[in-house]
């Protein structure tokens, strides 16, 4: 009679154990929510930027992104997580050209600040950002970025080598 009660034992620590890992793994790669800054810095500007995150694979993959704004000296002003199928708008950006970068993925690993599977990429051509006072009247530039090239765009996004794309410095 004792036998069958201690595999039962062995089969529920067994389902713990399990269920101990997922949830270890699940937490290692836990999704930010979309407006989650990764990194930021102090913005008082005007300027708006709208991020869509509408990178549709193929697959059943969850693709999600970081997007980065960057001086030309590829020191970067903000790191914004936005989900897959998702957008955010940043407001306060100063005026100024910037270089838009975007790594996509999935997995995202919090303690290194990356996706298990990144790619990296950026946009053509620099953002300026300008504003304007008109009497009373303020004037300012407002950017829309898809993450993926649509019909019609004006932007091509560029890949870039992990090793050239920017990383976040406190100094």
């Amino acid at each position: 009679m004792r036998k069958p009660y201690s595999l039962s034992a062995c089969f529920c620590l067994a389902v713990l154990i399990c269920a101990a890992s997922i949830s270890t793994s699940a937490q290692d790669y836990a999704r930010p929510e979309t407006g989650t800054f990764i990194k930021d810095s102090e913005r008082s500007g005007y300027g708006v930027l709208v991020v869509e995150n509408n990178n549709p694979q193929e697959d059943d993959a969850t693709r999600d992104a970081v997007a980065i704004l960057t001086r030309a000296d590829k020191r970067p002003l903000f790191m914004v997580y936005v989900r897959e199928g998702e957008s955010f708008e940043i407001t306060g950006i100063e005026d100024g050209v910037y270089d838009f970068y975007f790594t996509v993925g999935n997995g995202w690993k919090s303690e290194s600040g990356t996706f298990l599977d990144p790619e990296y990429y950026r946009t053509e051509d620099s953002l300026s950002f300008e504003t304007e006072i008109r009497d009373t009247q303020v004037l300012y530039s407002v950017w829309t970025l898809s993450l993926e090239e649509v019909p019609g765009g004006n932007e091509e996004k560029i890949v870039v080598p992990a090793e050239e794309f920017p990383v976040w410095s406190e100094d």
